[in-house]
């Protein structure tokens, strides 16, 4: 999985937001921090192509761990 940390919002280079929703539909799990220490993540509405999950307020090192819990998860329910 890949954490990328952001600025602001959580908007990143329309080059880099390419590369990260093709990695996303390879089936990498992505997923967006903010850098700032104050505010939020905007999270995309659920229609728009290519939405990369957000990790709200999360610090670039919260949403790590985020990311490992959320794909032990998975793991976990693939498993049984």
């Amino acid at each position: 999985g890949l954490v990328v940390a952001t600025t602001g919002n959580g908007t990143v280079h329309h080059a880099l937001e390419a590369a990260l929703a093709d990695a996303a539909a390879s089936g990498c799990a992505v997923l967006r921090a903010t850098r700032c220490l104050a505010g939020a993540i905007v999270e995309p509405t659920p229609a728009a192509p290519g939405a990369l999950l957000a990790s709200a307020s999360l610090t670039p090192q919260q949403a790590r761990v985020e990311l490992i819990v959320r794909l032990l998860a998975a793991r976990a329910a693939a498993s049984r």
